[in-house]
C-alpha cells in the first residue's frame, strides 16, 4: 500500500513537470524571436528593412534553423533551395522545359535575401541591377540605341526570372511578346525595309531585342539583298515559302559554299530539311556569317545528346560552345567534321606537343581493339568526362588495361 501511494506521488509530480514543460515550451514558441535576439542582438539589422520575410515576420527563426545542431552552416535545417521549397511550390513557377542558371543551381539566395530587404520580393538589388549582376551591362546596352523596356531595367516584362516554356526564358513565343506592345490589336505589318507583309514574322529575326547601333534597333549584320532593300532577289510576291526554293535561291549567290557540303560528311544529309535557314538568319543577325544565334546554341538545336552529355560531365573541354574551333560547320572528308582530322587537336593554337611527350598517336600507333590509329579522342572525350583530364576511363589502371592486357 505505501509502496502503491509512493508510485501515485511520483507520478503525479511527473504529470505536473511535464505540463510545466509543455508551458514552457508553448511560451518558448511564442517568445522565439525575442528568444533568438537575446544573444544574436545583431540580427536585427537583418530583418528591420521594409519587406520582411514571412517566417520572420512572424518569428519563426526554427521554420529555417535548427536552434540546436546541424551538418548546415548557419544551423540551417536543410540545404540550399531544398529549404526555399519547403514553403514555395517548386512546380509553380521554377519548373519549366527552360530554367534560370541560378534557379537550375539551387542558388536562391544569389537574387533573394532570407530576411528582409527594401525591395519587393526580398531581391537584393532592384531591377536590371539584380541581373546585371551575371549578365553584363556593357553588352545588353553596347549599341548606341536601347530597347525602351531595356533602358528601364524592365527585365522581367520579356524575361521569367526563373523558369519559361520558351528560350530566353521568355514569358511568351517571340513573335507574340513582340506583338503584345507593338501590335496589340493586331492588323497586317509591313516591313519598312519593303512592301511585304510580315505579320507572323519573328520580329528577332531582323531587330535586336536590346540595343544595337542601327537605326530601328536592326542587327549589326545584314544579308546584302536585306541591306539594299530587294527584297524581291529572295522573295516573289503570291508564291508559298518552299524549302527546295529556299536552297537553290542560296546557293543562286553561294555557289562556291555547295563544295563545301560535297563531302563524306555533311550537313546537307540527316534529315535536315533546310540546312541553310536552320542555322543561318537570311535577313539579319549579331553573329559572323549571320549565325541565327551563338554558334553554340545553333548547334546544339540539333545534337541535343552533346548538350546533354556535356552538362553531365564533371570535366570540361574548354571553348565547347565555340564548335567551329573544332569542326568545319558544311561537311568535311573527316568524322565528325574536324578542321583538321586526326590532328585537330595538336594544331598549332591548340596542343602542338602531343604526341611528341605522351603516349604515341598516329597512324602507326595502331588501336588493339578497332585496329585503327590511335589519335587523342581514342583516350580522351573532348566534349566531356566524369574523369579528369577528360579521360575516358579513370587513369590509374582502367584506361590503360583496355589495350595492355597480359
Amino acid at each position: 500500500m505505501i509502496r502503491f501511494q509512493r508510485l501515485t506521488l511520483i507520478m503525479m509530480a511527473l504529470g505536473i513537470f511535464i505540463t510545466g514543460l509543455e508551458l514552457s515550451h508553448s511560451a518558448t514558441d511564442r517568445e522565439t524571436k525575442s528568444l533568438c535576439l537575446e544573444c544574436h542582438s545583431k540580427a536585427v539589422s537583418l530583418i528591420d528593412k521594409p519587406v520582411v520575410h514571412s517566417p520572420v515576420k512572424e518569428g519563426k527563426c526554427t521554420a529555417c534553423h535548427n536552434p540546436h545542431a546541424s551538418k548546415y552552416s548557419g544551423l540551417l535545417t536543410d540545404s540550399d533551395s531544398n529549404l526555399c521549397y519547403n514553403c514555395h511550390d517548386r512546380e509553380k513557377g521554377f519548373a519549366a522545359k527552360v530554367v534560370h542558371k541560378p534557379v537550375e543551381d539551387g542558388k536562391c539566395l544569389s537574387c533573394h535575401d532570407p530576411h528582409s530587404s527594401a525591395n519587393p520580393s526580398l531581391l537584393k538589388k532592384t531591377g536590371a541591377k539584380s541581373c546585371f549582376s551575371c549578365h553584363p551591362q556593357e553588352k545588353i546596352m553596347a549599341g548606341k540605341n536601347i530597347h525602351p523596356e531595356v533602358k528601364k531595367g524592365n527585365c522581367t516584362s520579356c524575361h521569367s526570372p526563373h523558369a519559361s516554356s520558351n528560350d530566353g526564358l521568355l514569358l511568351k513565343e517571340r513573335k507574340a511578346l513582340c506583338a503584345g506592345c507593338h501590335y496589340p490589336e493586331g492588323g497586317k505589318r509591313r516591313a519598312r525595309q519593303c512592301v511585304y507583309n510580315v505579320s507572323g514574322a519573328d520580329c528577332t529575326g531582323c531587330h535586336s531585342p536590346h540595343s544595337s547601333d542601327r537605326r530601328g534597333l536592326l542587327k549589326a549584320e545584314l544579308h546584302t539583298p536585306f541591306k539594299e532593300k530587294k527584297c524581291g532577289n529572295c522573295h516573289k510576291e503570291g508564291e508559298p515559302y518552299s524549302v527546295d526554293k529556299v536552297i537553290s535561291q542560296c546557293m543562286d549567290c553561294h555557289k562556291s559554299t555547295m563544295a563545301g557540303f560535297n563531302k563524306i560528311n555533311s550537313h546537307l544529309t540527316g534529315g535536315v530539311k533546310d540546312p541553310c535557314t536552320t542555322c543561318h538568319n537570311p535577313h539579319a543577325s549579331d553573329e559572323k556569317h549571320l549565325f541565327r544565334d551563338k554558334i553554340g546554341k545553333v548547334c546544339y538545336e540539333c545534337h541535343g545528346d552533346s548538350k546533354v552529355h556535356v552538362a553531365n560531365s564533371n570535366y570540361k573541354h574548354p571553348g565547347l560552345d565555340r564548335c567551329s574551333d573544332c569542326h568545319v560547320s558544311h561537311g568535311s572528308n573527316n568524322v565528325f567534321f574536324l578542321s583538321g582530322g586526326p590532328g585537330t587537336c595538336s594544331s598549332e593554337n591548340c596542343h602542338p606537343a602531343q604526341g611528341t611527350f605522351t603516349h604515341p598517336v598516329g597512324e602507326k600507333v595502331i588501336d588493339p581493339r578497332s585496329k585503327t590509329p590511335m589519335d587523342c579522342s581514342t583516350c580522351h572525350n573532348p566534349m566531356g568526362s566524369p574523369e579528369k583530364f577528360i579521360l575516358r576511363l579513370e587513369k590509374d589502371r582502367e584506361l590503360c588495361v583496355q589495350c595492355h592486357r597480359q
